[in-house]
């Protein structure tokens, strides 16, 4: 991904999380570093993300200016296009958003001691009433052996 592709990530990751607050936005906190290794791994979600971005490049050129230099509102409007015109790129993008966002350390301190990732160091099972589980264990193996 080139600088300027960059760069543009980082501004639509503002869009889609914008600061708030004292939370920064999704570009701010450095989540375009997290999906450019995320997209290092999967040569065809990189294709995709290039494909989306340039897409949002040039819906942006449509209405006169770069993505970074037009009002929130038209940016706003070029992401609706785009989400309507390429909804798999946009749900990546979502979901690579959202994913580097709160596994981001910042992003979790801001959000508190108890915020931590699930698991391997994340948050501890109490031990208890497994009573529960007791109709699981009565039902036995419902599965066929391999």
């Amino acid at each position: 991904m080139d600088a300027t592709s960059f760069a543009l990530l980082v501004a639509v990751l503002d869009r889609i999380i914008p600061r708030s607050g004292i939370m920064p936005g999704a570009g701010e906190a450095g989540v375009a570093e997290f999906v450019r290794r995320e997209l290092s791994k999967d040569i065809d979600l990189a294709e995709l993300f290039a494909r989306g971005l340039r897409q949002i490049s040039s819906g942006s050129l449509d209405r006169g200016a770069e993505f970074t230099d037009l009002p929130n509102t038209s940016r706003d409007e070029v992401l609706g296009e785009v989400e309507a015109a390429e909804p798999g790129f946009f749900s990546a993008l979502i979901k690579h958003t959202y994913g580097g966002y709160y596994t981001n350390r910042k992003i979790l301190g801001l959000l508190g001691d108890d915020a931590r990732p699930p698991q391997p160091s994340g948050h501890a099972i109490d031990r208890g009433d497994l009573s529960l589980l007791e109709p699981v264990r009565k039902r036995g193996a419902i599965y066929r052996r391999a």
